[in-house]
């Protein structure tokens, strides 16, 4: 049985993934920051690990910023000259009102490459980047080598309907809120994984006590960008691509948060497990139907985000298909 973590994660996430941090703790991914001007008043983020070889260019869920691969992307550094973008509207890069449409964002990416002097990328792309992915590809074929989805490949046209019958997100408790360490405990028990100290701080804000009090993200860049998704141009991707799903088994390994909801909810994440189950099947014959360079692989119950819960299944199955 199959099933994504998108449709819950990137709620939880939002919520909760904010709010773990550990102020004692030093970043350990070694790379340089860039701010590169992609559009008038617009920078984005640009994360430089360095390495040799093809470059390898990162591009980030919805909510994150370049630090959530702060773990996984050095990891590549003796094959590839690996990259991470951070969108507009998030971390240090440009928070404007406009340009959340998948044409423009696509477009960010083109100039980002242009700056760098990348003529043709591998790009990898987690959560919602594989919209940005697979429109990129369809404008400018000649500019990416292949696609690599991280979880990402999914026509999420319908997603506020789809989310809609799922179970409500859990909320920070008191609790949560009381302590860095009771923070860091919440989004494990939540997102399901832990997220990187820097990317953390890149998308909070804390007091001077430590607590979390806000996001460094507009509220109106999420329906800014949600309300503009559009279906997967896939028939126009013309370099070969893979997708890579997390697959679930069961209620529980879908939703990570099952054990923080009330009976309510979890009656209806009983209820939505089969839906999305079936939505997830459909999504992954889509994409081998339409993509016709496609190839579609699963890591058995790994999370949304599979490159911090299996991250050498992951790193492999990129490796095996880059090469």
């Amino acid at each position: 049985m199959k099933t994504s973590l998108f449709l819950v994660s990137l709620l939880a996430t939002l919520v909760l993934a904010r709010c773990h941090s550990s102020q004692s703790e030093i970043n350990s991914s070694a790379h340089q920051t860039r701010l590169l001007s992609v559009a008038d008043s617009v920078k984005l983020e640009v994360l430089d690990w360095g390495g040799e070889g093809q470059p390898l260019v990162f591009l980030t869920g919805f909510g994150n910023t370049a630090h959530v691969f702060d773990e996984f992307a050095p990891k590549f550094t003796d094959q590839y000259h690996v990259y991470a973008i951070t969108r507009r509207g998030f971390g240090q890069s440009s928070k404007p009102k406009m340009g959340y449409d998948m044409a423009t964002l696509a477009h960010d990416i083109l100039v980002v490459l242009d700056s760098l002097h990348i003529q043709k990328g591998l790009l990898v792309g987690h959560s919602i980047a594989g919209d940005e992915m697979s429109k990129f590809a369809s404008l400018y074929p000649d500019r990416v080598a292949k696609l690599i989805y991280l979880d990402a490949a999914y026509d999420r046209s319908n997603l506020m309907q789809l989310l809609a019958q799922g179970p409500g997100q859990p909320n920070p408790t008191a609790r949560d809120s009381a302590s860095l360490e009771n923070l860091s405990q919440g989004i494990e028990e939540v997102v399901g994984v832990g997220i990187p100290v820097e990317e953390i701080r890149a998308t909070s804000v804390f007091s001077k006590e430590g607590k979390y009090i806000g996001d460094t993200t507009p509220t109106f860049v999420f329906p800014a960008t949600l309300s503009r998704l559009e279906r997967p141009a896939y028939s126009q991707i013309q370099c070969p691509a893979l997708a890579i799903y997390a697959q679930h088994s069961s209620v529980r390994a879908a939703f990570p948060f099952y054990n923080r909801l009330d009976s309510a909810n979890r009656q209806k994440a009983m209820a939505s497990f089969p839906i999305m189950t079936k939505w997830a099947s459909e999504q992954e014959a889509l994409f081998r139907k339409e993509v016709r360079k496609g190839k579609t692989l699963g890591i058995k119950d790994a999370n949304h985000y599979v490159f911090i819960s299996h991250p050498a299944e992951t790193e492999k199955l990129i490796r095996d298909f880059s090469q």
